[in-house]
């Protein structure tokens, strides 16, 4: 699990926890949470704190809430909201329109925003934000895309580092690969952002290196 920070240009992974299956002691939701209190802890102020429908529960809403911030989350279709209060339906059997923002009242959580997005596959989502400001469809749609912001990280750490191809049965050195794959995107990140050099070629620089002088 991954925690990222974007000011809209820059993406920045600044947080990660190990989730160990459905035997853990503790939940996504408990370690979304933990990140996202040390990210206050830090001094972190973003904009908005977003993620997909997975961590769009009730519980992080209100932590986000409570830590003073502002989100934009996917919630799942069958979320229960009302346009008068007392009167609950799914978010996907509200009246829909096309490019429409919708002010409900979130079942558990209270007033929200929510809109319907429609990609060109076809695939249909619904996001909720606590700004009730955000009216403008184009505006929201806008912001609850760079969600997907998230995705060019899980991709970049792959192919850079080979986070997944941990071939050790023995935990500690799974989490010692782990982390070091994570600093290694990290400085990967920011040689990128100081010279432009993007992580592949990094990648190639350092393989290239290597087999130089492995054959001097």
């Amino acid at each position: 699990m991954n925690l990222l920070a974007t000011n809209g240009l820059t993406r920045i992974p600044i947080d990660y926890r190990v989730y160990e299956g459905k035997t853990a002691q503790i939940t996504k939701n408990d370690y979304a949470q933990l990140m996202l209190t040390k990210a206050k802890d830090r001094g972190l102020e973003p904009h908005y704190v977003m993620a997909d429908s997975w961590f769009g529960g009730l519980e992080n809403m209100k932590h986000i809430v409570k830590l003073g911030w502002k989100f934009i989350m996917g919630i799942k279709e069958n979320r229960l909201v009302s346009e008068v209060q007392g009167t609950y339906r799914a978010v996907s059997q509200l009246d829909w329109t096309e490019k429409q923002v919708r002010s409900v009242w979130l079942k558990g959580f209270g007033q929200v925003l929510v809109a319907r997005l429609v990609y060109k596959n076809g695939d249909t989502r619904y996001i909720a934000t606590n700004d009730l400001t955000l009216t403008e469809y184009e505006k929201l749609s806008i912001q609850a895309k760079k969600r997907w912001s998230i995705e060019e990280f899980h991709r970049g750490i792959k192919k850079a580092t080979g986070i997944e191809k941990r071939y050790s049965i023995v935990k500690q050195s799974q989490l010692n690969h782990i982390f070091a794959s994570f600093v290694t995107f990290v400085r990967m990140k920011f040689e990128r952002i100081k010279t432009g050099v993007s992580w592949y070629e990094q990648k190639a620089r350092r393989i290239r290196m290597g087999l130089e002088r492995g054959l001097a």
